[in-house]
Order: structure tokens, then sequence, then C-alpha cells
């Protein structure tokens, strides 16, 4: 019996443990945490302006490999392969981002709103900037992230 009562306490203290990591866990706020999923129900006023949530880039792959993955989001708009006038009717409305690496005078668009990926970049610092579009290409916000990327060692040269 003595055993039971310790492996029911045993069981309940692991229980509560798994409890309090899981809402730990889920307070943490990252620009997936902050958006609002887009309303399914055409709007009838004004949307509200169209904002760009960006995180800085994930520190593990950064560090280890040289890999740059910015997670973003976008508020008050619907990121979708959706381009020209017509769109522009569409409530809620839809979007898409250019990015711009290191002030280059070029941009690519991503319709995809999944998070930006680079690699290959030389050591040092950069910057990317994102700038959330509507469906014509006029920009609604935009936000940079500076970043260092680090030197190779020895053994990643090779």
């Amino acid at each position: 019996m003595a055993n039971l009562n310790r492996s029911l306490k045993g069981t309940t203290l692991l229980s509560v443990a798994a409890i309090v990591l899981y809402a730990v866990t889920a307070m943490a706020q990252n620009a997936t945490d902050v958006c609002r999923l887009t309303a399914v129900i055409p709007l009838t006023g004004s949307e509200p302006p169209a904002k760009i949530v960006i995180d800085p880039p994930q520190a593990g792959p950064l560090a280890s490999r040289g890999v740059v993955i910015i997670q973003y989001c976008a508020q008050n708009v619907h990121i979708a392969p959706v381009f020209g006038s017509g769109a522009l009717a569409v409530s809620p409305r839809v979007g898409h981002v250019h990015v711009r690496l290191d002030d280059a005078p070029w941009v690519w668009a991503d319709a995809s709103g999944n998070p930006i990926i680079l690699m290959g970049l030389p050591p040092g610092p950069h910057k990317v900037t994102l700038e959330l579009e509507d469906a014509n290409h006029h920009t609604l916000d935009k936000g940079t992230v500076a970043f260092v990327v680090p030197e190779k060692t020895a053994d990643e040269k090779q």
C-alpha cells in the first residue's frame, strides 16, 4: 500500500510539473503569438492599420551554422499570392512581403507567410528589412532586424 501511495504522489507531482511547464511555455510570446487570425467575415467599415511584427533571427541556427531564420507575422493583412488592382477591393485585405537584404536596391516578394531563411551570407553584420505590401506593391508597414553572421571556425572551413 505504501508503494501505491508513493507512486500516486510521484505521478501527481509529475502531472503538476508538466502542467506548470506547459503554462510557462504557453505564456512566452513571439511574432506568431502577437498576431490574431484574419477575420473570415468581410469587414463593413474601415480596416485597422496593417502592421508587421518581426522577431530577431533565431540564435541557435545563426550561431551554429550561420543560417538566418526570421519569423514574422502580419496584423490586419492576410498574406497571400494575390496581386493587382482588383485585389485591393478584397476584405479583409491581402498583401505580401518585400524582403530587402543590406539596403540592396532590389527586393524579392514573398507571399507564403513562412519564415524568411537566408544561407551563405558572408560573416559580419547584416540587416534585413521586411516591407508589408498591399496587392499593388504599396508599403503598408515595415521593420528591420540587424544581426551578425559569425566567422567560421577552422573545422567548419574544411
